[in-house]
């Protein structure tokens, strides 16, 4: 009974863990191998919590290790990739200081997850980005790079650096965007629509590792995500805008 209440835990662990290696291999050069070593993390990231809801044995240890998890696998690992793909040859400090935006901005949103004692938000719903979302757009944006040097007009930090800032603000922003579906197919049509989204990405991705593309995939479902949930913001405020007229 005892070693099953750790076993959510032990998932995190890994995460944690994975997120080192991933470090590792960015200091290394082995981009690739580190945004794959993300992609896992998030995986094993959105696993830990359903497992310990799914058995009831949710603790406050294991909310606490899961949040210092993602500051490494989720906030520092993706400024690492920023620095050493975009912006190590700035002067001065300012490569570093642009390239902690996914730290620091994840940071605050972790903080504030934590201490957020909103009854009003849906359980169904984070506010602002999660931290694996983000870590996976900034990923796919390295993997992309890495894999068009052929083509290094559409990777140059000018372009890219704009994007990443984005990332990083929809961290702490109040979006709303919805957490890791429930594995059934009777709670909901949204939850079913999440569903078979995951399993197309996971088809497309390994279709798109055998064929070279994985990085287009990566960066259209996360965007497909991203834009998901401005979308909904943005036609809820025209609604309450409506409803209010009309009042």
């Amino acid at each position: 009974m005892k070693l099953r209440r750790h076993i959510p835990s032990l998932f995190t662990i890994i995460n944690l863990f994975l997120g080192f290696i991933a470090i590792i291999n960015i200091q290394e050069g082995n981009y690739n191998l580190a945004c794959y070593l993300i992609l896992i993390a998030s995986f094993l990231d959105g696993m830990d919590g359903k497992i310990a809801r799914t058995f009831g044995i949710s603790t406050d240890f294991g909310m606490e290790i899961d949040s210092l998890a993602d500051m490494v696998s989720f906030c520092l690992a993706p400024s690492i990739i920023v620095y050493h793909l975009y912006t190590n040859t700035l002067p001065g400090i300012l490569g570093e200081f642009i390239a902690a935006g996914p730290l620091i901005f994840g940071a605050i949103r972790l903080a504030r997850f934590n201490v957020s004692s909103n009854n009003d938000i849906p359980s169904s719903v984070f506010t602002g980005l999660p931290t694996p979302a983000g870590a996976l757009s900034i990923a796919s944006l390295g993997l992309f790079t890495v894999q068009e040097k052929a083509n290094p007009e559409y990777t140059q930090p000018i372009l890219i650096l704009p994007i990443i800032f984005c990332i990083s603000f929809l961290l702490v922003s109040k979006i709303k965007y919805p957490k890791f579906p429930l594995l059934n197919f009777h709670s909901g049509i949204s939850n079913t629509i999440f569903i078979f989204l995951l399993l197309i990405f996971f088809i497309t991705f390994t279709v798109g590792l055998i064929f070279g593309y994985e990085s287009r995939v990566l960066m259209f479902f996360c965007g497909l995500y991203i834009f998901s949930g401005i979308f909904k913001q943005f036609f809820n405020s025209e609604n309450n805008k409506m409803e209010a007229t009309l009042n």
